[in-house]
């Protein structure tokens, strides 16, 4: 049975995970005393975990997105639009991270993000 809620619940929670997405990528990745407790997180974070959690938040992401889309779109199209959305978001912010001090923007992170939103769409046109 497809999982359902009015369009405010699914617009809110797929644009709580964005914001929470871009604002830990966007974080420095050293903490210094006026840092935020973002960058403090980002620094003691171990780079496995790092990694897994590349794969679930854009897992999530696209899964969400299929599900906002839900009552606008067929299957496939909203499979696709999730998709697109989850890797220009995941390139774009790796390609950022670049530019900030302490992190690490690399081709591998962002294979990992279209790799994670693979999964989601698959757990998605399952679930939904």
């Amino acid at each position: 049975m497809p999982v359902t809620a009015p369009i405010v619940v699914k617009l809110l929670v797929t644009l709580a995970l964005l914001v929470a997405i871009v604002t830990l990528s966007v974080a420095p990745g050293r903490s210094h005393p006026q840092g935020s407790v973002v960058a403090w997180l980002v620094s003691v974070t171990p780079s496995p975990l790092q990694k897994l959690l590349h794969v679930i938040a854009y897992g999530t992401m696209a899964a969400l997105c299929t599900w906002t889309l839900q009552d606008f779109l067929s299957m496939p199209m909203r499979t696709a639009v999730a998709f697109v959305v989850a890797v220009t978001l995941g390139s774009l912010l790796e390609w950022y991270q670049k530019s900030i001090p302490g992190r690490f923007g690399t081709l591998a992170d962002a294979f990992l993000n279209a790799f994670g939103a693979i999964i989601g769409l698959i757990i998605a046109s399952v679930l939904l």
